[in-house]
């Protein structure tokens, strides 16, 4: 337990210690409480300017890369309503998975660790392997074997060991939760990895003190669902402390298979028994890769940030995700994976739809970095110019603005 935050059982509420990963009683997920900080970053700062929230003892050396400080950009062309887009294709490894992976392996520092091993379909295994390089720990990805190999190279050039499992995702979860405690688990499940989870607490703590206030709404795509849990934490912490007055309706954006959370909210599903007997196919293909889950396995915690915030939950199609992948280059020079593109889909569906009004203030989580799939583009010919091409041929080829 370190001074200034205690650790316990969300469950059954037993005490527990910094290096127990589930409770020891019940096998509960793991929660956080922390002291009231005794300072605040008087500007916009990264994640370890935020430490006095981490669940770390602050004597440990954070692993880290410098993520976090990622820009708050207003929407240009986009005029739904006042939009924002947080740019977290900003961090070291193009997403917002570097904030909790940086907490994951300072905690694997912390308790000695050994090794580590991760599942992952491109953003957490990139990281995983750019943060363990740091670390200076050897470390195993398992993806599944359709994984595009433009994720996985990278993996590789950081040193991390990877391999292709001929299966789903949700299969080499369960593969993992068997390994032995020599592994550490560096998951972004909260289940499997409870102090990492609180990374993106810290995606909060800096749009409030970008915009100077908490937006009326705040839109997640949602994959594993951890990732809108943590930010819906640091709203909370925000409030808590008085930073903020209010709290934001926090926003689930899925695709219309892999659609869990939208009608486990609608139904008011409550436990992941319940929520397995409405799980799509995995097997199914998307173009937003990091939103294929049967069932988010962070799903009840992002559930029930959603009902605390009265927020919503949403699916959009392919042709949608497909059209906003091109136009959030194309119209806002924000250059996104496609399970980004799943964002602006959802607020355009729910401003159609009159729950976002054009005086809200939206925050939408761009979650990763076009650089790292550009093969999710359609394919591309540049112009053909003969050598002896003139300053007017070039004239014509791109009119004037104004």
């Amino acid at each position: 337990m370190t001074s200034h935050v205690s650790i316990s059982c969300r469950a059954c509420g037993l005490a527990a210690a910094l290096r127990d990963t589930r409770c020891r009683a019940c096998g509960g997920t793991l929660g956080f409480a922390y002291e009231t900080p005794a300072r605040w970053p008087s500007h916009p700062g990264r994640v370890w300017d935020y430490a006095d929230l981490l669940p770390v003892p602050r004597d440990v050396a954070p692993v880290t890369l410098g993520e976090g400080g990622t820009p708050l950009v207003a929407a240009h062309r986009f005029d739904a309503a006042r939009i924002w887009w947080k740019c977290e294709g900003a961090n070291p490894t193009g997403s917002q998975k570097d904030r909790a992976i940086s907490l994951a392996f300072t905690h694997a520092r912390a308790i000695g660790a050994r090794r580590v091993a991760v599942a992952s379909t491109g953003s957490v295994g990139l990281a995983c392997a750019a943060y363990a390089a740091r670390a200076g720990l050897p470390c195993m990805i398992l993806m599944p074997r359709d994984t595009p190999a433009e994720r996985m190279k990278p993996m590789l050039a950081f040193g991390a060991i990877v391999a292709a499992v001929d299966s789903t995702f949700e299969t080499i979860e369960h593969l993992l939760r068997a390994l032995d405690d020599s592994w550490y688990q560096a998951s972004t499940i909260a289940a499997l990895s409870p102090y990492q989870s609180e990374g993106p607490k810290t995606i909060a703590y800096e749009v409030v003190a970008q915009l100077g206030r908490a937006p009326d709404w705040f839109v997640v795509p949602v994959g594993g669902g951890g990732t809108l849990a943590g930010i819906w934490r640091g709203f909370q912490d925000m409030q808590r402390i008085g930073r903020i007055d209010r709290l934001p309706r926090m926003v689930s954006v899925q695709t219309t298979t892999f659609n869990a959370l939208e009608i486990g909210l609608a139904r008011g599903l409550s436990t992941m028994a319940e929520l397995a007997e409405i799980a799509a196919d995995e097997s199914h293909p998307t173009i937003a890769r990091n939103l294929k889950h049967g069932v988010p396995p962070d799903a009840l915690a992002a559930l029930a940030a959603l009902r605390e915030s009265d927020g919503a939950a949403i699916s959009v199609d392919e042709q949608a995700i497909r059209s906003w992948h091109l136009r959030l280059p194309a119209e806002e020079g924000i250059f996104a994976e496609p399970s980004c593109a799943a964002a602006p889909a959802g607020i355009e569906a729910l401003a159609a739809a009159g729950r976002i009004k054009p005086d809200d203030v939206v925050v939408a989580l761009v979650t990763g970095s076009g650089l790292r799939e550009p093969g999710a583009l359609p394919p591309a010919t540049p112009i053909a110019l003969p050598a002896s091409v003139s300053p007017a041929d070039l004239d014509r080829l791109v009119p004037r603005v104004g």
